[in-house]
């Protein structure tokens, strides 16, 4: 046992006589001279429970030695709760089995993500199932191989998951979205069946497992900004662990309070360390990194290159800010990618005409500019846990509730799929968005599993954008989507752009130049109430193919009964788009 807690002058361990019994025996620990504390036993001492006690003096707001508070440890492989104790877990089960075919994920710019949270998918799934099946790891596994689960009918091939790692739920069924973790090696007690053996530990794993065995890469959401309550961390070291300002007052840039101090060695190896473990013990394909602008530049790139070693097929995706600034550009020469926000915002004003033609083109080429080096470094996305559903933040009912979507609001979500799987870049959409889930039109929803979860009658009856999402996706994935999938900015030439003289329609021809061997694309929009003219005949690009509209996706073609004005041009009736090949 080795804990840092470099200003402490007493540190005990409390450890069960019995495996899985919270009859915890005190035991002193031996100060080291790198500011560590240990304490050996040879003796196996497997699913015995453990936690920390850290004397000290507290001289001033530096330090919070509480010797009353026990502590769970920063490396503690599994928890019983947020509180501990620790589960002492055999390095064996921490070897997961070779796999004859290990699963290796498709390259950043080939996925497309949808963001999840476990109880979501779980809650109202039409599969059979336990209560206590629907509250965690086991139940997902069985969702993840059952082949009319609603991923796999969507057709996506990476799902983002909300933080597993041990948050500060007080209640197993308490709902919680798993943004105040307290510790980051420990998949979630609230998620396993049997907490006291850190059975989290194998279950998840098999959860992984699964969703590879049906070609869905798994990224988890890590949140390493901040830690929630009770913040052991802090118990050990306050001004150490936590970021403060020159009067030792904590700094609070992630609006949750208990900031993590980054640029401590001891924590930046615990971010590395723990990081390191999902890898190689769960087999995990990737991280999305909350709040990444905390973590900050240098922390990114060791990060980037400790996991690169581990497994070179990383996927790495950050959320570039924090209520203190943005890195995103700091990101261009890295591997990671970032959740793209300006897309989000300019693409829900302007299926509602209040964007502009300039615009919908800049994000349809994927953004280029001082952000993103290359198209796959932007995730595009309307919609995500946070905030507003798609369908709640563009109603045109009032309260932001879109329950009861009008025709309008469901064409409009029509358009912002098809942007979104049309736009260069990586798109994620949040789980239901395809069938217009609503939160009622409340915003911060994460302690409400009533309003996140997945209604899956709601997919039923909205089954026609579900089945319209999904077959863009499949466009997308497909040989005939490899224009959508550029994985450098292309020059100017291989793009054709169109304007409509008034409003914001606007039309796009990828591959102009016909410097890629395939078939040319091109792409109408009208987000307007009227009818909108656009300089461009299809069928003067050479022979065309319509295979999407607002209202259905026809690989094979469709008919075109799109009118053609005198001057030469197309006219997209209102809220409408459509998508042409041309050979």
């Amino acid at each position: 046992f080795r804990v840092f807690a470099p200003r402490a002058d007493l540190i005990k361990l409390e450890l069960s006589k019995k495996p899985a019994e919270e009859d915890l025996e005190a035991h002193v620990m031996t100060r080291e001279s790198d500011g560590s504390w240990s304490i050996d036993f040879e003796t196996d001492l497997s699913d015995h429970l453990y936690r920390y006690r850290a004397e000290g003096t507290n001289h001033d707001a530096g330090t919070t030695f509480e010797p009353n508070t026990p502590i769970l440890d920063p490396y503690a492989k599994a928890a019983l709760n947020r509180n501990g104790p620790g589960v002492v877990v055999s390095p064996m089960r921490l070897r997961p089995p070779r796999s004859q075919k290990p699963f290796e994920p498709p390259l950043m710019g080939e996925l497309v993500i949808v963001e999840a949270h476990l109880r979501d998918l779980l809650a109202k799934s039409p599969l059979p199932m336990s209560e206590s099946e629907r509250l965690g790891f086991s139940g997902l596994r069985r969702w993840a191989l059952d082949k009319g689960n609603y991923l796999r009918s969507l057709g996506v091939n990476a799902v983002e998951l909300q933080p597993l790692q041990e948050f500060d739920n007080v209640l197993i069924e308490e709902y919680h979205w798993g943004y105040m973790p307290v510790n980051y090696f420990s998949p979630s007690s609230a998620y396993s069946s049997n907490p006291a053996k850190g059975s989290g530990i194998e279950e998840f794993r098999s959860v992984v497992d699964a969703f590879h065995e049906t070609g869905v890469a798994v990224l988890v959401d890590v949140v390493y900004n901040h830690v929630g309550l009770p913040p052991h961390l802090a118990l050990l070291d306050k001004t150490y662990y936590l970021d403060h300002d020159e009067s030792l007052e904590s700094r609070n840039w992630s609006g949750c309070g208990n900031d993590l101090r980054r640029d401590a060695p001891m924590v930046r190896r615990l971010v590395v360390d723990s990081l390191v473990h999902w890898l190689k013990t769960f087999d995990v394909d990737g991280f999305r990194f909350d709040l990444a602008e905390l973590l900050e530049a240098p922390l990114l790139a060791e990060i980037e290159s400790v996991l690169r070693k581990v497994k070179p097929s990383v996927l790495l995706v950050a959320e570039p800010w924090s209520f203190r600034g943005r890195i995103d550009h700091n990101l261009r020469g890295t591997s990671f990618s970032s959740w793209n926000d300006g897309f989000r915002d300019f693409i829900r004003c302007y299926v509602q005409g209040k964007g502009d033609s300039d615009g919908i083109l800049h994000y349809l080429k994927g953004s280029p500019g001082k952000s993103f080096a290359r198209p796959d470094q932007s995730i595009n996305y309307v919609e995500s846990h946070d905030d507003h559903c798609f369908i709640d933040a563009i109603t045109e009912n009032s309260g932001f509730d879109g329950r009861n979507p009008t025709s309008s609001d469901l064409r409009r979500v029509r358009l912002a799929l098809a942007v979104t799987l049309m736009a260069q870049g990586v798109p994620m959409l949040a789980a239901g968005q395809d069938f217009s889930r609503s939160k009622s039109g409340v915003a911060n929803t994460y302690l409400r599993g009533d309003l996140n979860v997945l209604d899956y009658n709601r997919l039923e009856r909205f089954r026609d954008s579900h089945e319209y999402c999904r077959d863009w996706i499949a466009f997308r994935l497909s040989g005939a989507g490899t224009l959508l999938r550029l994985g450098e900015y292309p020059k100017d030439a291989f793009w054709e752009e169109h304007q409509s003289i008034e409003g914001s329609a606007a039309a796009l021809l990828l591959n102009a130049d016909a410097s890629m061997k395939q078939a040319k694309l091109l792409f109408a929009i009208n987000p307007e109430e009227d009818p909108a003219s656009l300089p461009i005949v299809p069928e003067s690009r050479g022979n065309v193919r319509l295979i999407a509209t607002a209202e259905r996706f026809a690989p094979d073609g469709m008919t075109d009964d799109f009118e053609r004005t005198d001057k030469g041009g197309v006219v997209l009736p209102p809220l409408q788009l459509g998508l042409w090949e041309v050979d």
